[in-house]
């Protein structure tokens, strides 16, 4: 999906913040965690898939994409998925915030300890798509071209090596196909082989915009087009 979260290798957003302390706290508020919290639930109890998730958040209105806090939109993006997956109902949902926010109800406080291992391990789960080594089209050492498609769903090649060329340095073998798993939610999951590939980071940024020698990235064989072949 070309939306306003793929902004890698985009201009005017400034300097980036310092880097922080390895200790320091990745959450700036306690309601961060709180809904970090719920995602681990969500992901861990197969209510959603990781690349719903994302189709989800990417979904989002751009102006909102770029103005809220980050975790108000996985906020939004997982009060969705829940209420998607029937775990919620949205009226109930809303109610509920409203009287929290006039003081009328409390959070619940829910404390169950024995479940976290069973959820952790679902998130592994999710995050491990590896499917088998697969029947790879392309070799390590393949000079090949990533084809330049705009599609108006879920899809994990950055626009910024759309058209590019580059060389395979790695097959990861057959993983879940993010493009195709993000409409299906994990229905019959489809497998493809997926690649570590390098560019020349003056191909991607011109001479002079980066001082990196190169960039790898981890792309999907249906991104990728045979240069020979073109």
């Amino acid at each position: 999906m070309d939306g306003i979260h793929d902004i890698g290798g985009m201009d005017s957003f400034h300097e980036l913040p310092p880097d922080q302390p390895d200790d320091a706290s990745p959450f700036h508020h306690e309601w961060e965690g709180v809904v970090q919290s719920l995602y681990i639930t969500g992901l861990g109890s197969d209510t959603f898939e990781l690349d719903r998730f994302r189709y989800t958040l990417e979904g989002d209105d751009p102006e909102r994409y770029l103005t809220v806090p980050y975790y108000e939109r996985w906020l939004g993006a997982l009060e969705t998925l829940f209420v998607e997956a029937g775990v919620v109902d949205a009226a109930e949902l809303r109610d509920r915030a409203e009287a929290i926010a006039a003081g009328e109800a409390e959070v619940p406080d829910v404390d169950d300890p024995e479940r976290l291992p069973a959820l952790l391990e679902g998130v592994r789960e999710k995050y491990l798509s590896r499917r088998g080594d697969g029947d790879p089209a392309f070799a390590v050492g393949d000079r090949i071209r990533v084809a330049k498609r705009h599609p108006a769903e879920h899809t994990r090649c950055p626009r910024y090596v759309r058209g590019a060329v580059g060389e395979i340095v790695a097959d990861r073998g057959a993983h879940v196909y993010p493009d195709e798993n993000a409409r299906k939610g994990g229905d019959d999951e489809r497998a493809e082989q997926l690649y570590n590939v390098r560019f020349d980071a003056e191909d991607l940024w011109g001479e002079g915009c980066t001082d990196a020698d190169g960039l790898h990235i981890e792309l999907w064989e249906p991104y990728l087009i045979d240069r020979e072949a073109e």
